[in-house]
């Protein structure tokens, strides 16, 4: 296997987990590449990684081609990094199949250690699709619940979703039709008894308060890309649910303020792949220690991450912030974190 290119901010606590001699200190403070391979100590789950995007596809951006797919190196990337688990998302009854597809072949032809799966379900930006689609609204969702009840059948369906409420992004679709159609896509949960893999941004309690209407379609779930209030946060895990954390859920120093009162057997961690990358500006930044070399599309390198592009080896920099703002060690949350995914996929 072709070992991971990666930098490392190096920090006493690192030297620790790792257990290295002095001259190893020395060698890795005076050099700042560092070749990692699968030996990686860590076990990462990522609830959330948007695997059917074109950059990973076609390594296309905007409609423009740049370089050739990389989609295996993503994958070898993630798995050097200790990836076991990693559910591709889906957004539309049209990706939900694809999805379903691609993970099934990948189990076939995967050579990582990791192992995939994806969701069912329409995204709330995209929730017009019930009501302009060649098919009625129920048939779009009895074609969604068909096609999550095939997908449990050998274990590659995870969860259902994404779905929930965006007021962020109306301009893709008014309230009324999300809200609307939030409502009964939960008959998909109900029939399967599989997880919600939920959105919710900039809606307030709204959320909240639908799944407590129909709280008895549903078991339990996530909300995934969390980054409203700490009162919101808890209410949602009274509720059973747990908070998925990511790049877009550590922008912010009151971002970091909300991740300290999280419970930690109730985070989740994820990196919405391409989307919501650490970035250095972000207030949790300054906790990473682990960054890969990276190339802007159109110089793009084989074995190097793109510039800009999330992809999942990443999740180890959301650990280190959740790690950094709560002020526990990164194996600790890295642990509970999958042993917390394994409870709620499980």
């Amino acid at each position: 296997q072709v070992p991971v290119t990666m930098r490392l901010r190096l920090s006493p606590l690192l030297f620790v987990s790792h257990s290295l001699s002095n001259h190893q200190r020395l060698l890795l403070q005076t050099t700042t590449t560092v070749r990692m391979s699968s030996s990686s100590p860590h076990r990462f789950v990522d609830i959330g990684a948007n695997l059917l995007d074109e950059r990973f596809t076609e390594g296309s951006y905007r409609g423009k081609p740049r370089h050739e797919p990389d989609f295996d190196d993503v994958l070898q990337r993630a798995a050097d990094m200790g990836m076991k688990h990693m559910v591709l998302t889906a957004g539309t009854l049209k990706e939900s199949r694809e999805a379903i597809a691609k993970v099934r072949e990948l189990r076939q032809t995967n050579q990582t250690t990791c192992q995939l799966y994806c969701t069912v379900g329409v995204h709330p930006t995209r929730s017009n699709e019930f009501e302009e689609a060649e098919i009625s609204a129920d048939a779009n969702l009895e074609e969604l619940l068909a096609l999550a009840k095939d997908g449990m059948s050998d274990g590659v369906v995870a969860s259902v979703g994404e779905m929930g409420l965006d007021y962020d992004r109306l301009e893709f679709c008014p309230k009324e039709v999300q809200r609307k159609h939030f409502v009964r896509q939960l008959k998909l949960a109900e029939e399967t008894g599989l997880p919600l893999f939920l959105h919710n941004r900039n809606v307030g309690a709204e959320l909240y308060d639908l799944l407590v209407e129909n709280k008895s379609q549903w078991k339990k779930g996530v909300v995934h890309s969390f980054d409203d209030t700490s009162e919101l946060a808890q209410k949602f895990i009274e509720l059973g649910l747990y908070i998925g954390l990511n790049g877009c859920s550590l922008r912010t120093a009151e971002s970091l303020e909300v991740v300290k009162t999280l419970p930690l057997d109730k985070i989740l961690l994820e990196t919405d792949c391409p989307y919501c990358d650490v970035r250095r500006t972000h207030a949790g930044y300054e906790h990473v220690k682990t960054t890969f070399d990276s190339k802007q599309e159109k110089k793009y390198e084989k074995g190097m991450q793109v510039k800009g592009r999330n992809e999942p080896c990443n999740i180890i920099q959301v650990a280190e912030v959740v790690a950094g703002a709560k002020g526990l060690s990164l194996e600790e949350v890295v642990e509970a974190c999958y042993r917390n995914s394994l409870n709620l996929y499980g």
